[in-house]
């Protein structure tokens, strides 16, 4: 070989490893060359766990693998920091599917996936059933059979659904409003019943083999949030004409007066009074402490309902939200981007979940921001499933969804037609629905009939 080739050849390589070497040496410290925008980028990595575990995650239709054995998590790194999209897949069940946004020098986690099966298998709790009403500690259930001479109940045990006690009340032609649970108490329950116009409360008491027959005193449709005493469960608190009265053993005396709302809480009640200042006083109305030292502004035409959630106290006017500021002691704009809505604090007190008949919003307490989660229509029995998802009913279907608002929202809608074990189909036509947090699983009123699912839940 002459001397001139072997010089170009040296220089060749010379040349094309100054080409090269700054490239494997980027690449090996995880930056990779944006060729559109000729740029040079560190990588990131995304960061995927479900639960049950999945067979197979998909990365941009391009990497693919399975969760470790012990981990139940997959892994990819070296990734250029744009949108990717994920895929999460197990047979028999929906899949998950979210486009994500992978930062330079950071791993996205996606780690608390729920797969939800695509036929949940359904049990039949109980049949001809109108109503029903889970207890606050979500052991027992009330359900109810209105017929033109009477209501008849069933009460039972979640644990041993057949062992049931019935019970009637004497009303005809009457239509179950609302049940209200005592508080921390599974077993007695106020029952608001309306015939015609007139409404009448009756006490349910699943330690009596016999039930009150007679609608209880003084209470009407101008009695206004009514409560149990959860420290005596023979009282009960309500108002009329801004006075709170205490009703027990068939008599009423009043508590405080000029009061626009209250809240038990503790052992005490928490008020406010229509000069518009927070109160908190024993169960009795005596030893007053004021809360706020600045007044709020009320307007006598307005509904105010005082919530406590996520350890923080709100106040709500008409389609207002405030927050009482333990520092300033007093009540600061906490807007919501919703009306008539109803809040929900998540299990683990970290996010709310504002919901009315059209939309559900979720606020973070970390992020302080509000985010749309649904749009829809005919929107109900909005529930939490977990820390990370919500189940819900809309457009007469019943939904389950994350909250990760980071890229797309994943949401999934149970079939039309539900799977009993004893091997038959009842169609998915909600007219209630809960999911039970202490068993996991979700029961519907479908077709006058209660059913539960399996445990879809961890």
């Amino acid at each position: 070989m002459r001397k001139k080739i072997r010089l170009i050849i040296l220089i060749a390589c010379i040349v094309l490893f100054l080409i090269l070497a700054p490239y494997i040496v980027l690449y090996s410290m995880g930056y990779r060359v944006d060729f559109i925008n000729m740029e040079v980028l560190a990588t990131g990595g995304i960061y995927v766990r479900s639960y049950p575990q999945a067979n197979q995650i998909i990365i941009d239709s391009k990497i693919e693998g399975k969760p470790g054995m012990f981990l139940n998590a997959f892994f990819v790194q070296d990734l250029l920091p744009k949108n990717h999209t994920v895929l999460v897949k197990k047979t028999g069940y929906f899949d998950y599917q979210k486009n994500i946004l992978v930062a330079e020098n950071q791993v996205t986690k996606i780690e608390n996936i729920l797969l939800i099966k695509q036929n949940i298998i359904f049990n039949q709790v109980a049949e001809k059933t109108n109503y029903f009403s889970v207890s606050r500690d979500n052991k027992n259930v009330l359900i109810a059979r209105p017929d033109t001479k009477s209501i008849s109940f069933e009460y039972f045990s979640l644990s041993n659904p057949n062992q049931k006690k019935a019970s009637s009340l004497p009303v005809q032609n009457a239509e179950i409003l609302d049940i209200k649970w005592s508080d921390d108490y599974s077993s007695k329950a106020l029952i608001k019943i309306q015939k015609s116009s007139a409404v009448s409360y009756y006490i349910f008491d699943a330690s009596k083999t016999i039930q009150q027959s007679s609608p209880l005193d003084y209470l009407d449709k101008n009695s206004q949030q009514i409560s149990f005493n959860p420290k005596d469960l023979t009282q009960l608190f309500y108002v009329e004409n801004k006075t709170l009265y205490s009703l027990k053993n068939n008599e009423a005396t009043t508590v405080i007066k000029n009061i626009i709302t209250y809240k038990i809480s503790g052992s005490g009640i928490l008020w406010l009074s229509s000069d518009g200042f927070l109160f908190q006083s024993d169960i009795s109305g005596k030893l007053i402490q004021k809360i706020t030292t600045e007044k709020a502004v009320l307007n006598p035409n307005n509904n105010y309902k005082l919530i406590a959630e996520s350890g923080k106290t709100f106040l709500k006017e008409n389609s207002s939200l405030y927050i009482l500021n333990t520092d300033t002691k007093a009540f600061e704009d906490f807007l919501s981007p919703i009306t008539n809505y109803e809040i929900l604090s998540a299990p683990d007190n970290k996010n709310l979940l504002l919901a009315n008949d059209s939309e559900i919003y979720l606020y973070s307490f970390e992020d302080e921001l509000y985010e749309k989660i649904f749009l829809g229509s005919q929107i109900k029995d909005c529930r939490w499933l977990n820390n990370d998802y919500i189940i819900f009913t809309a457009d007469g279907k019943i939904k389950i969804s994350e909250i990760d608002y980071r890229g797309n929202i994943n949401i999934i809608s149970l079939p039309d037609s539900l799977a009993l074990s004893a091997g038959n189909i009842i169609k998915n036509n909600p007219s209630q629905m809960i999911f039970n947090q202490s068993d996991g699983k979700i029961y519907i009123l479908t077709e006058n009939q209660l059913i539960s699912s399996e445990k879809i839940t961890q």
